[in-house]
């Protein structure tokens, strides 16, 4: 295992633009994205992420308009940009590359500071970044605020407070949560929760067996750890896409991470 696959985080985030990002320099945009690119946490998300993106779209034909919070470099909009139009939110300036062709839609700062935007937006992402907010409930309610009519919003966040340990706190977690405790939350906000479900429900045993037997360390943090051997890497990757096919026909009474699709409220 690797030291923390149940978050797609990094330390310091999604709070100022402005804070110390201690763990990281400037060529750090380039490093996380290759591991988005080959790790099978990384690559078994975003498969899940677009599933459910698919399911629940309602703009057919047109164009949609997309929001990615919390976008990196925008690692996942070239799975979107077919069918819509992105614009992200990157709090850490360390994380968009100046060289990046998509530089110039993407706006440095925080999500809940950020800059006016109607409310029009057909999809907007919000992955693996909710629990890194500590006023969890303005960060939902803005996502209310952007939903046009008949917009999704996609919501992922590391699931069950059994599971917290010093890797959390190491990624900047305010929070994990249940399902119960995630839906609360999005109908707290003024969201219509459509699909809410655990998912990477085989990593719950060895994370609560490394949350026991391992101590975190600064140099552990996952976005510093490269895929494993690729025999181990793509067997864990096929042990996920297997996970999340079950998962979404059996809902899993628990899993490491969590995923809604929600809309606004009438």
């Amino acid at each position: 295992m690797t030291p923390d696959p149940a978050t797609g985080d990094r330390p310091g985030a999604h709070g100022d633009p402005t804070a110390d990002t201690t763990l990281m320099d400037a060529t750090y945009s380039g490093v996380y994205g290759e591991i988005y690119r080959t790790h099978w946490w990384w690559r078994a998300r975003e498969h899940q992420v677009l599933h459910y993106v698919a399911k629940h779209a309602r703009w057919g034909t047109r164009r949609a308009k997309a929001l990615d919070v919390g976008c990196g470099d925008g690692f996942i909009w070239r799975h979107l940009e077919p069918f819509a139009d992105v614009e992200g939110i990157e709090p850490d300036r360390v994380l968009v590359s100046p060289r990046s062709p998509r530089r110039d839609r993407i706006e440095v700062a925080d999500f809940v500071q950020g800059r006016p935007r109607d409310a029009d937006h057909d999809l907007v992402l919000l992955l693996d970044v909710l629990e890194h907010i500590e006023d969890q409930g303005a960060a939902l309610r803005r996502v209310a605020a952007l939903l046009g009519p008949d917009g999704r919003a996609v919501v992922t966040v590391p699931a069950l407070t059994a599971l917290w340990s010093e890797f959390d706190e190491l990624s900047g977690h305010f929070r994990r949560y249940t399902r119960a405790s995630l839906r609360t939350a999005l109908e707290g906000a003024g969201l219509r929760v459509l699909e809410v479900r655990y998912y990477y429900a085989w990593t719950v045993l060895p994370l609560f067996l490394r949350r026991l037997l391992f101590k975190a360390e600064a140099s552990e943090h996952s976005h510093f750890v490269k895929a494993p051997a690729r025999p181990v890497n793509q067997l864990m990757y096929g042990l996920s896409r297997l996970d999340h096919w079950l998962t979404r026909r059996l809902p899993a009474p628990a899993g490491s991470s969590l995923i809604a699709v929600v809309a606004a409220k009438p």
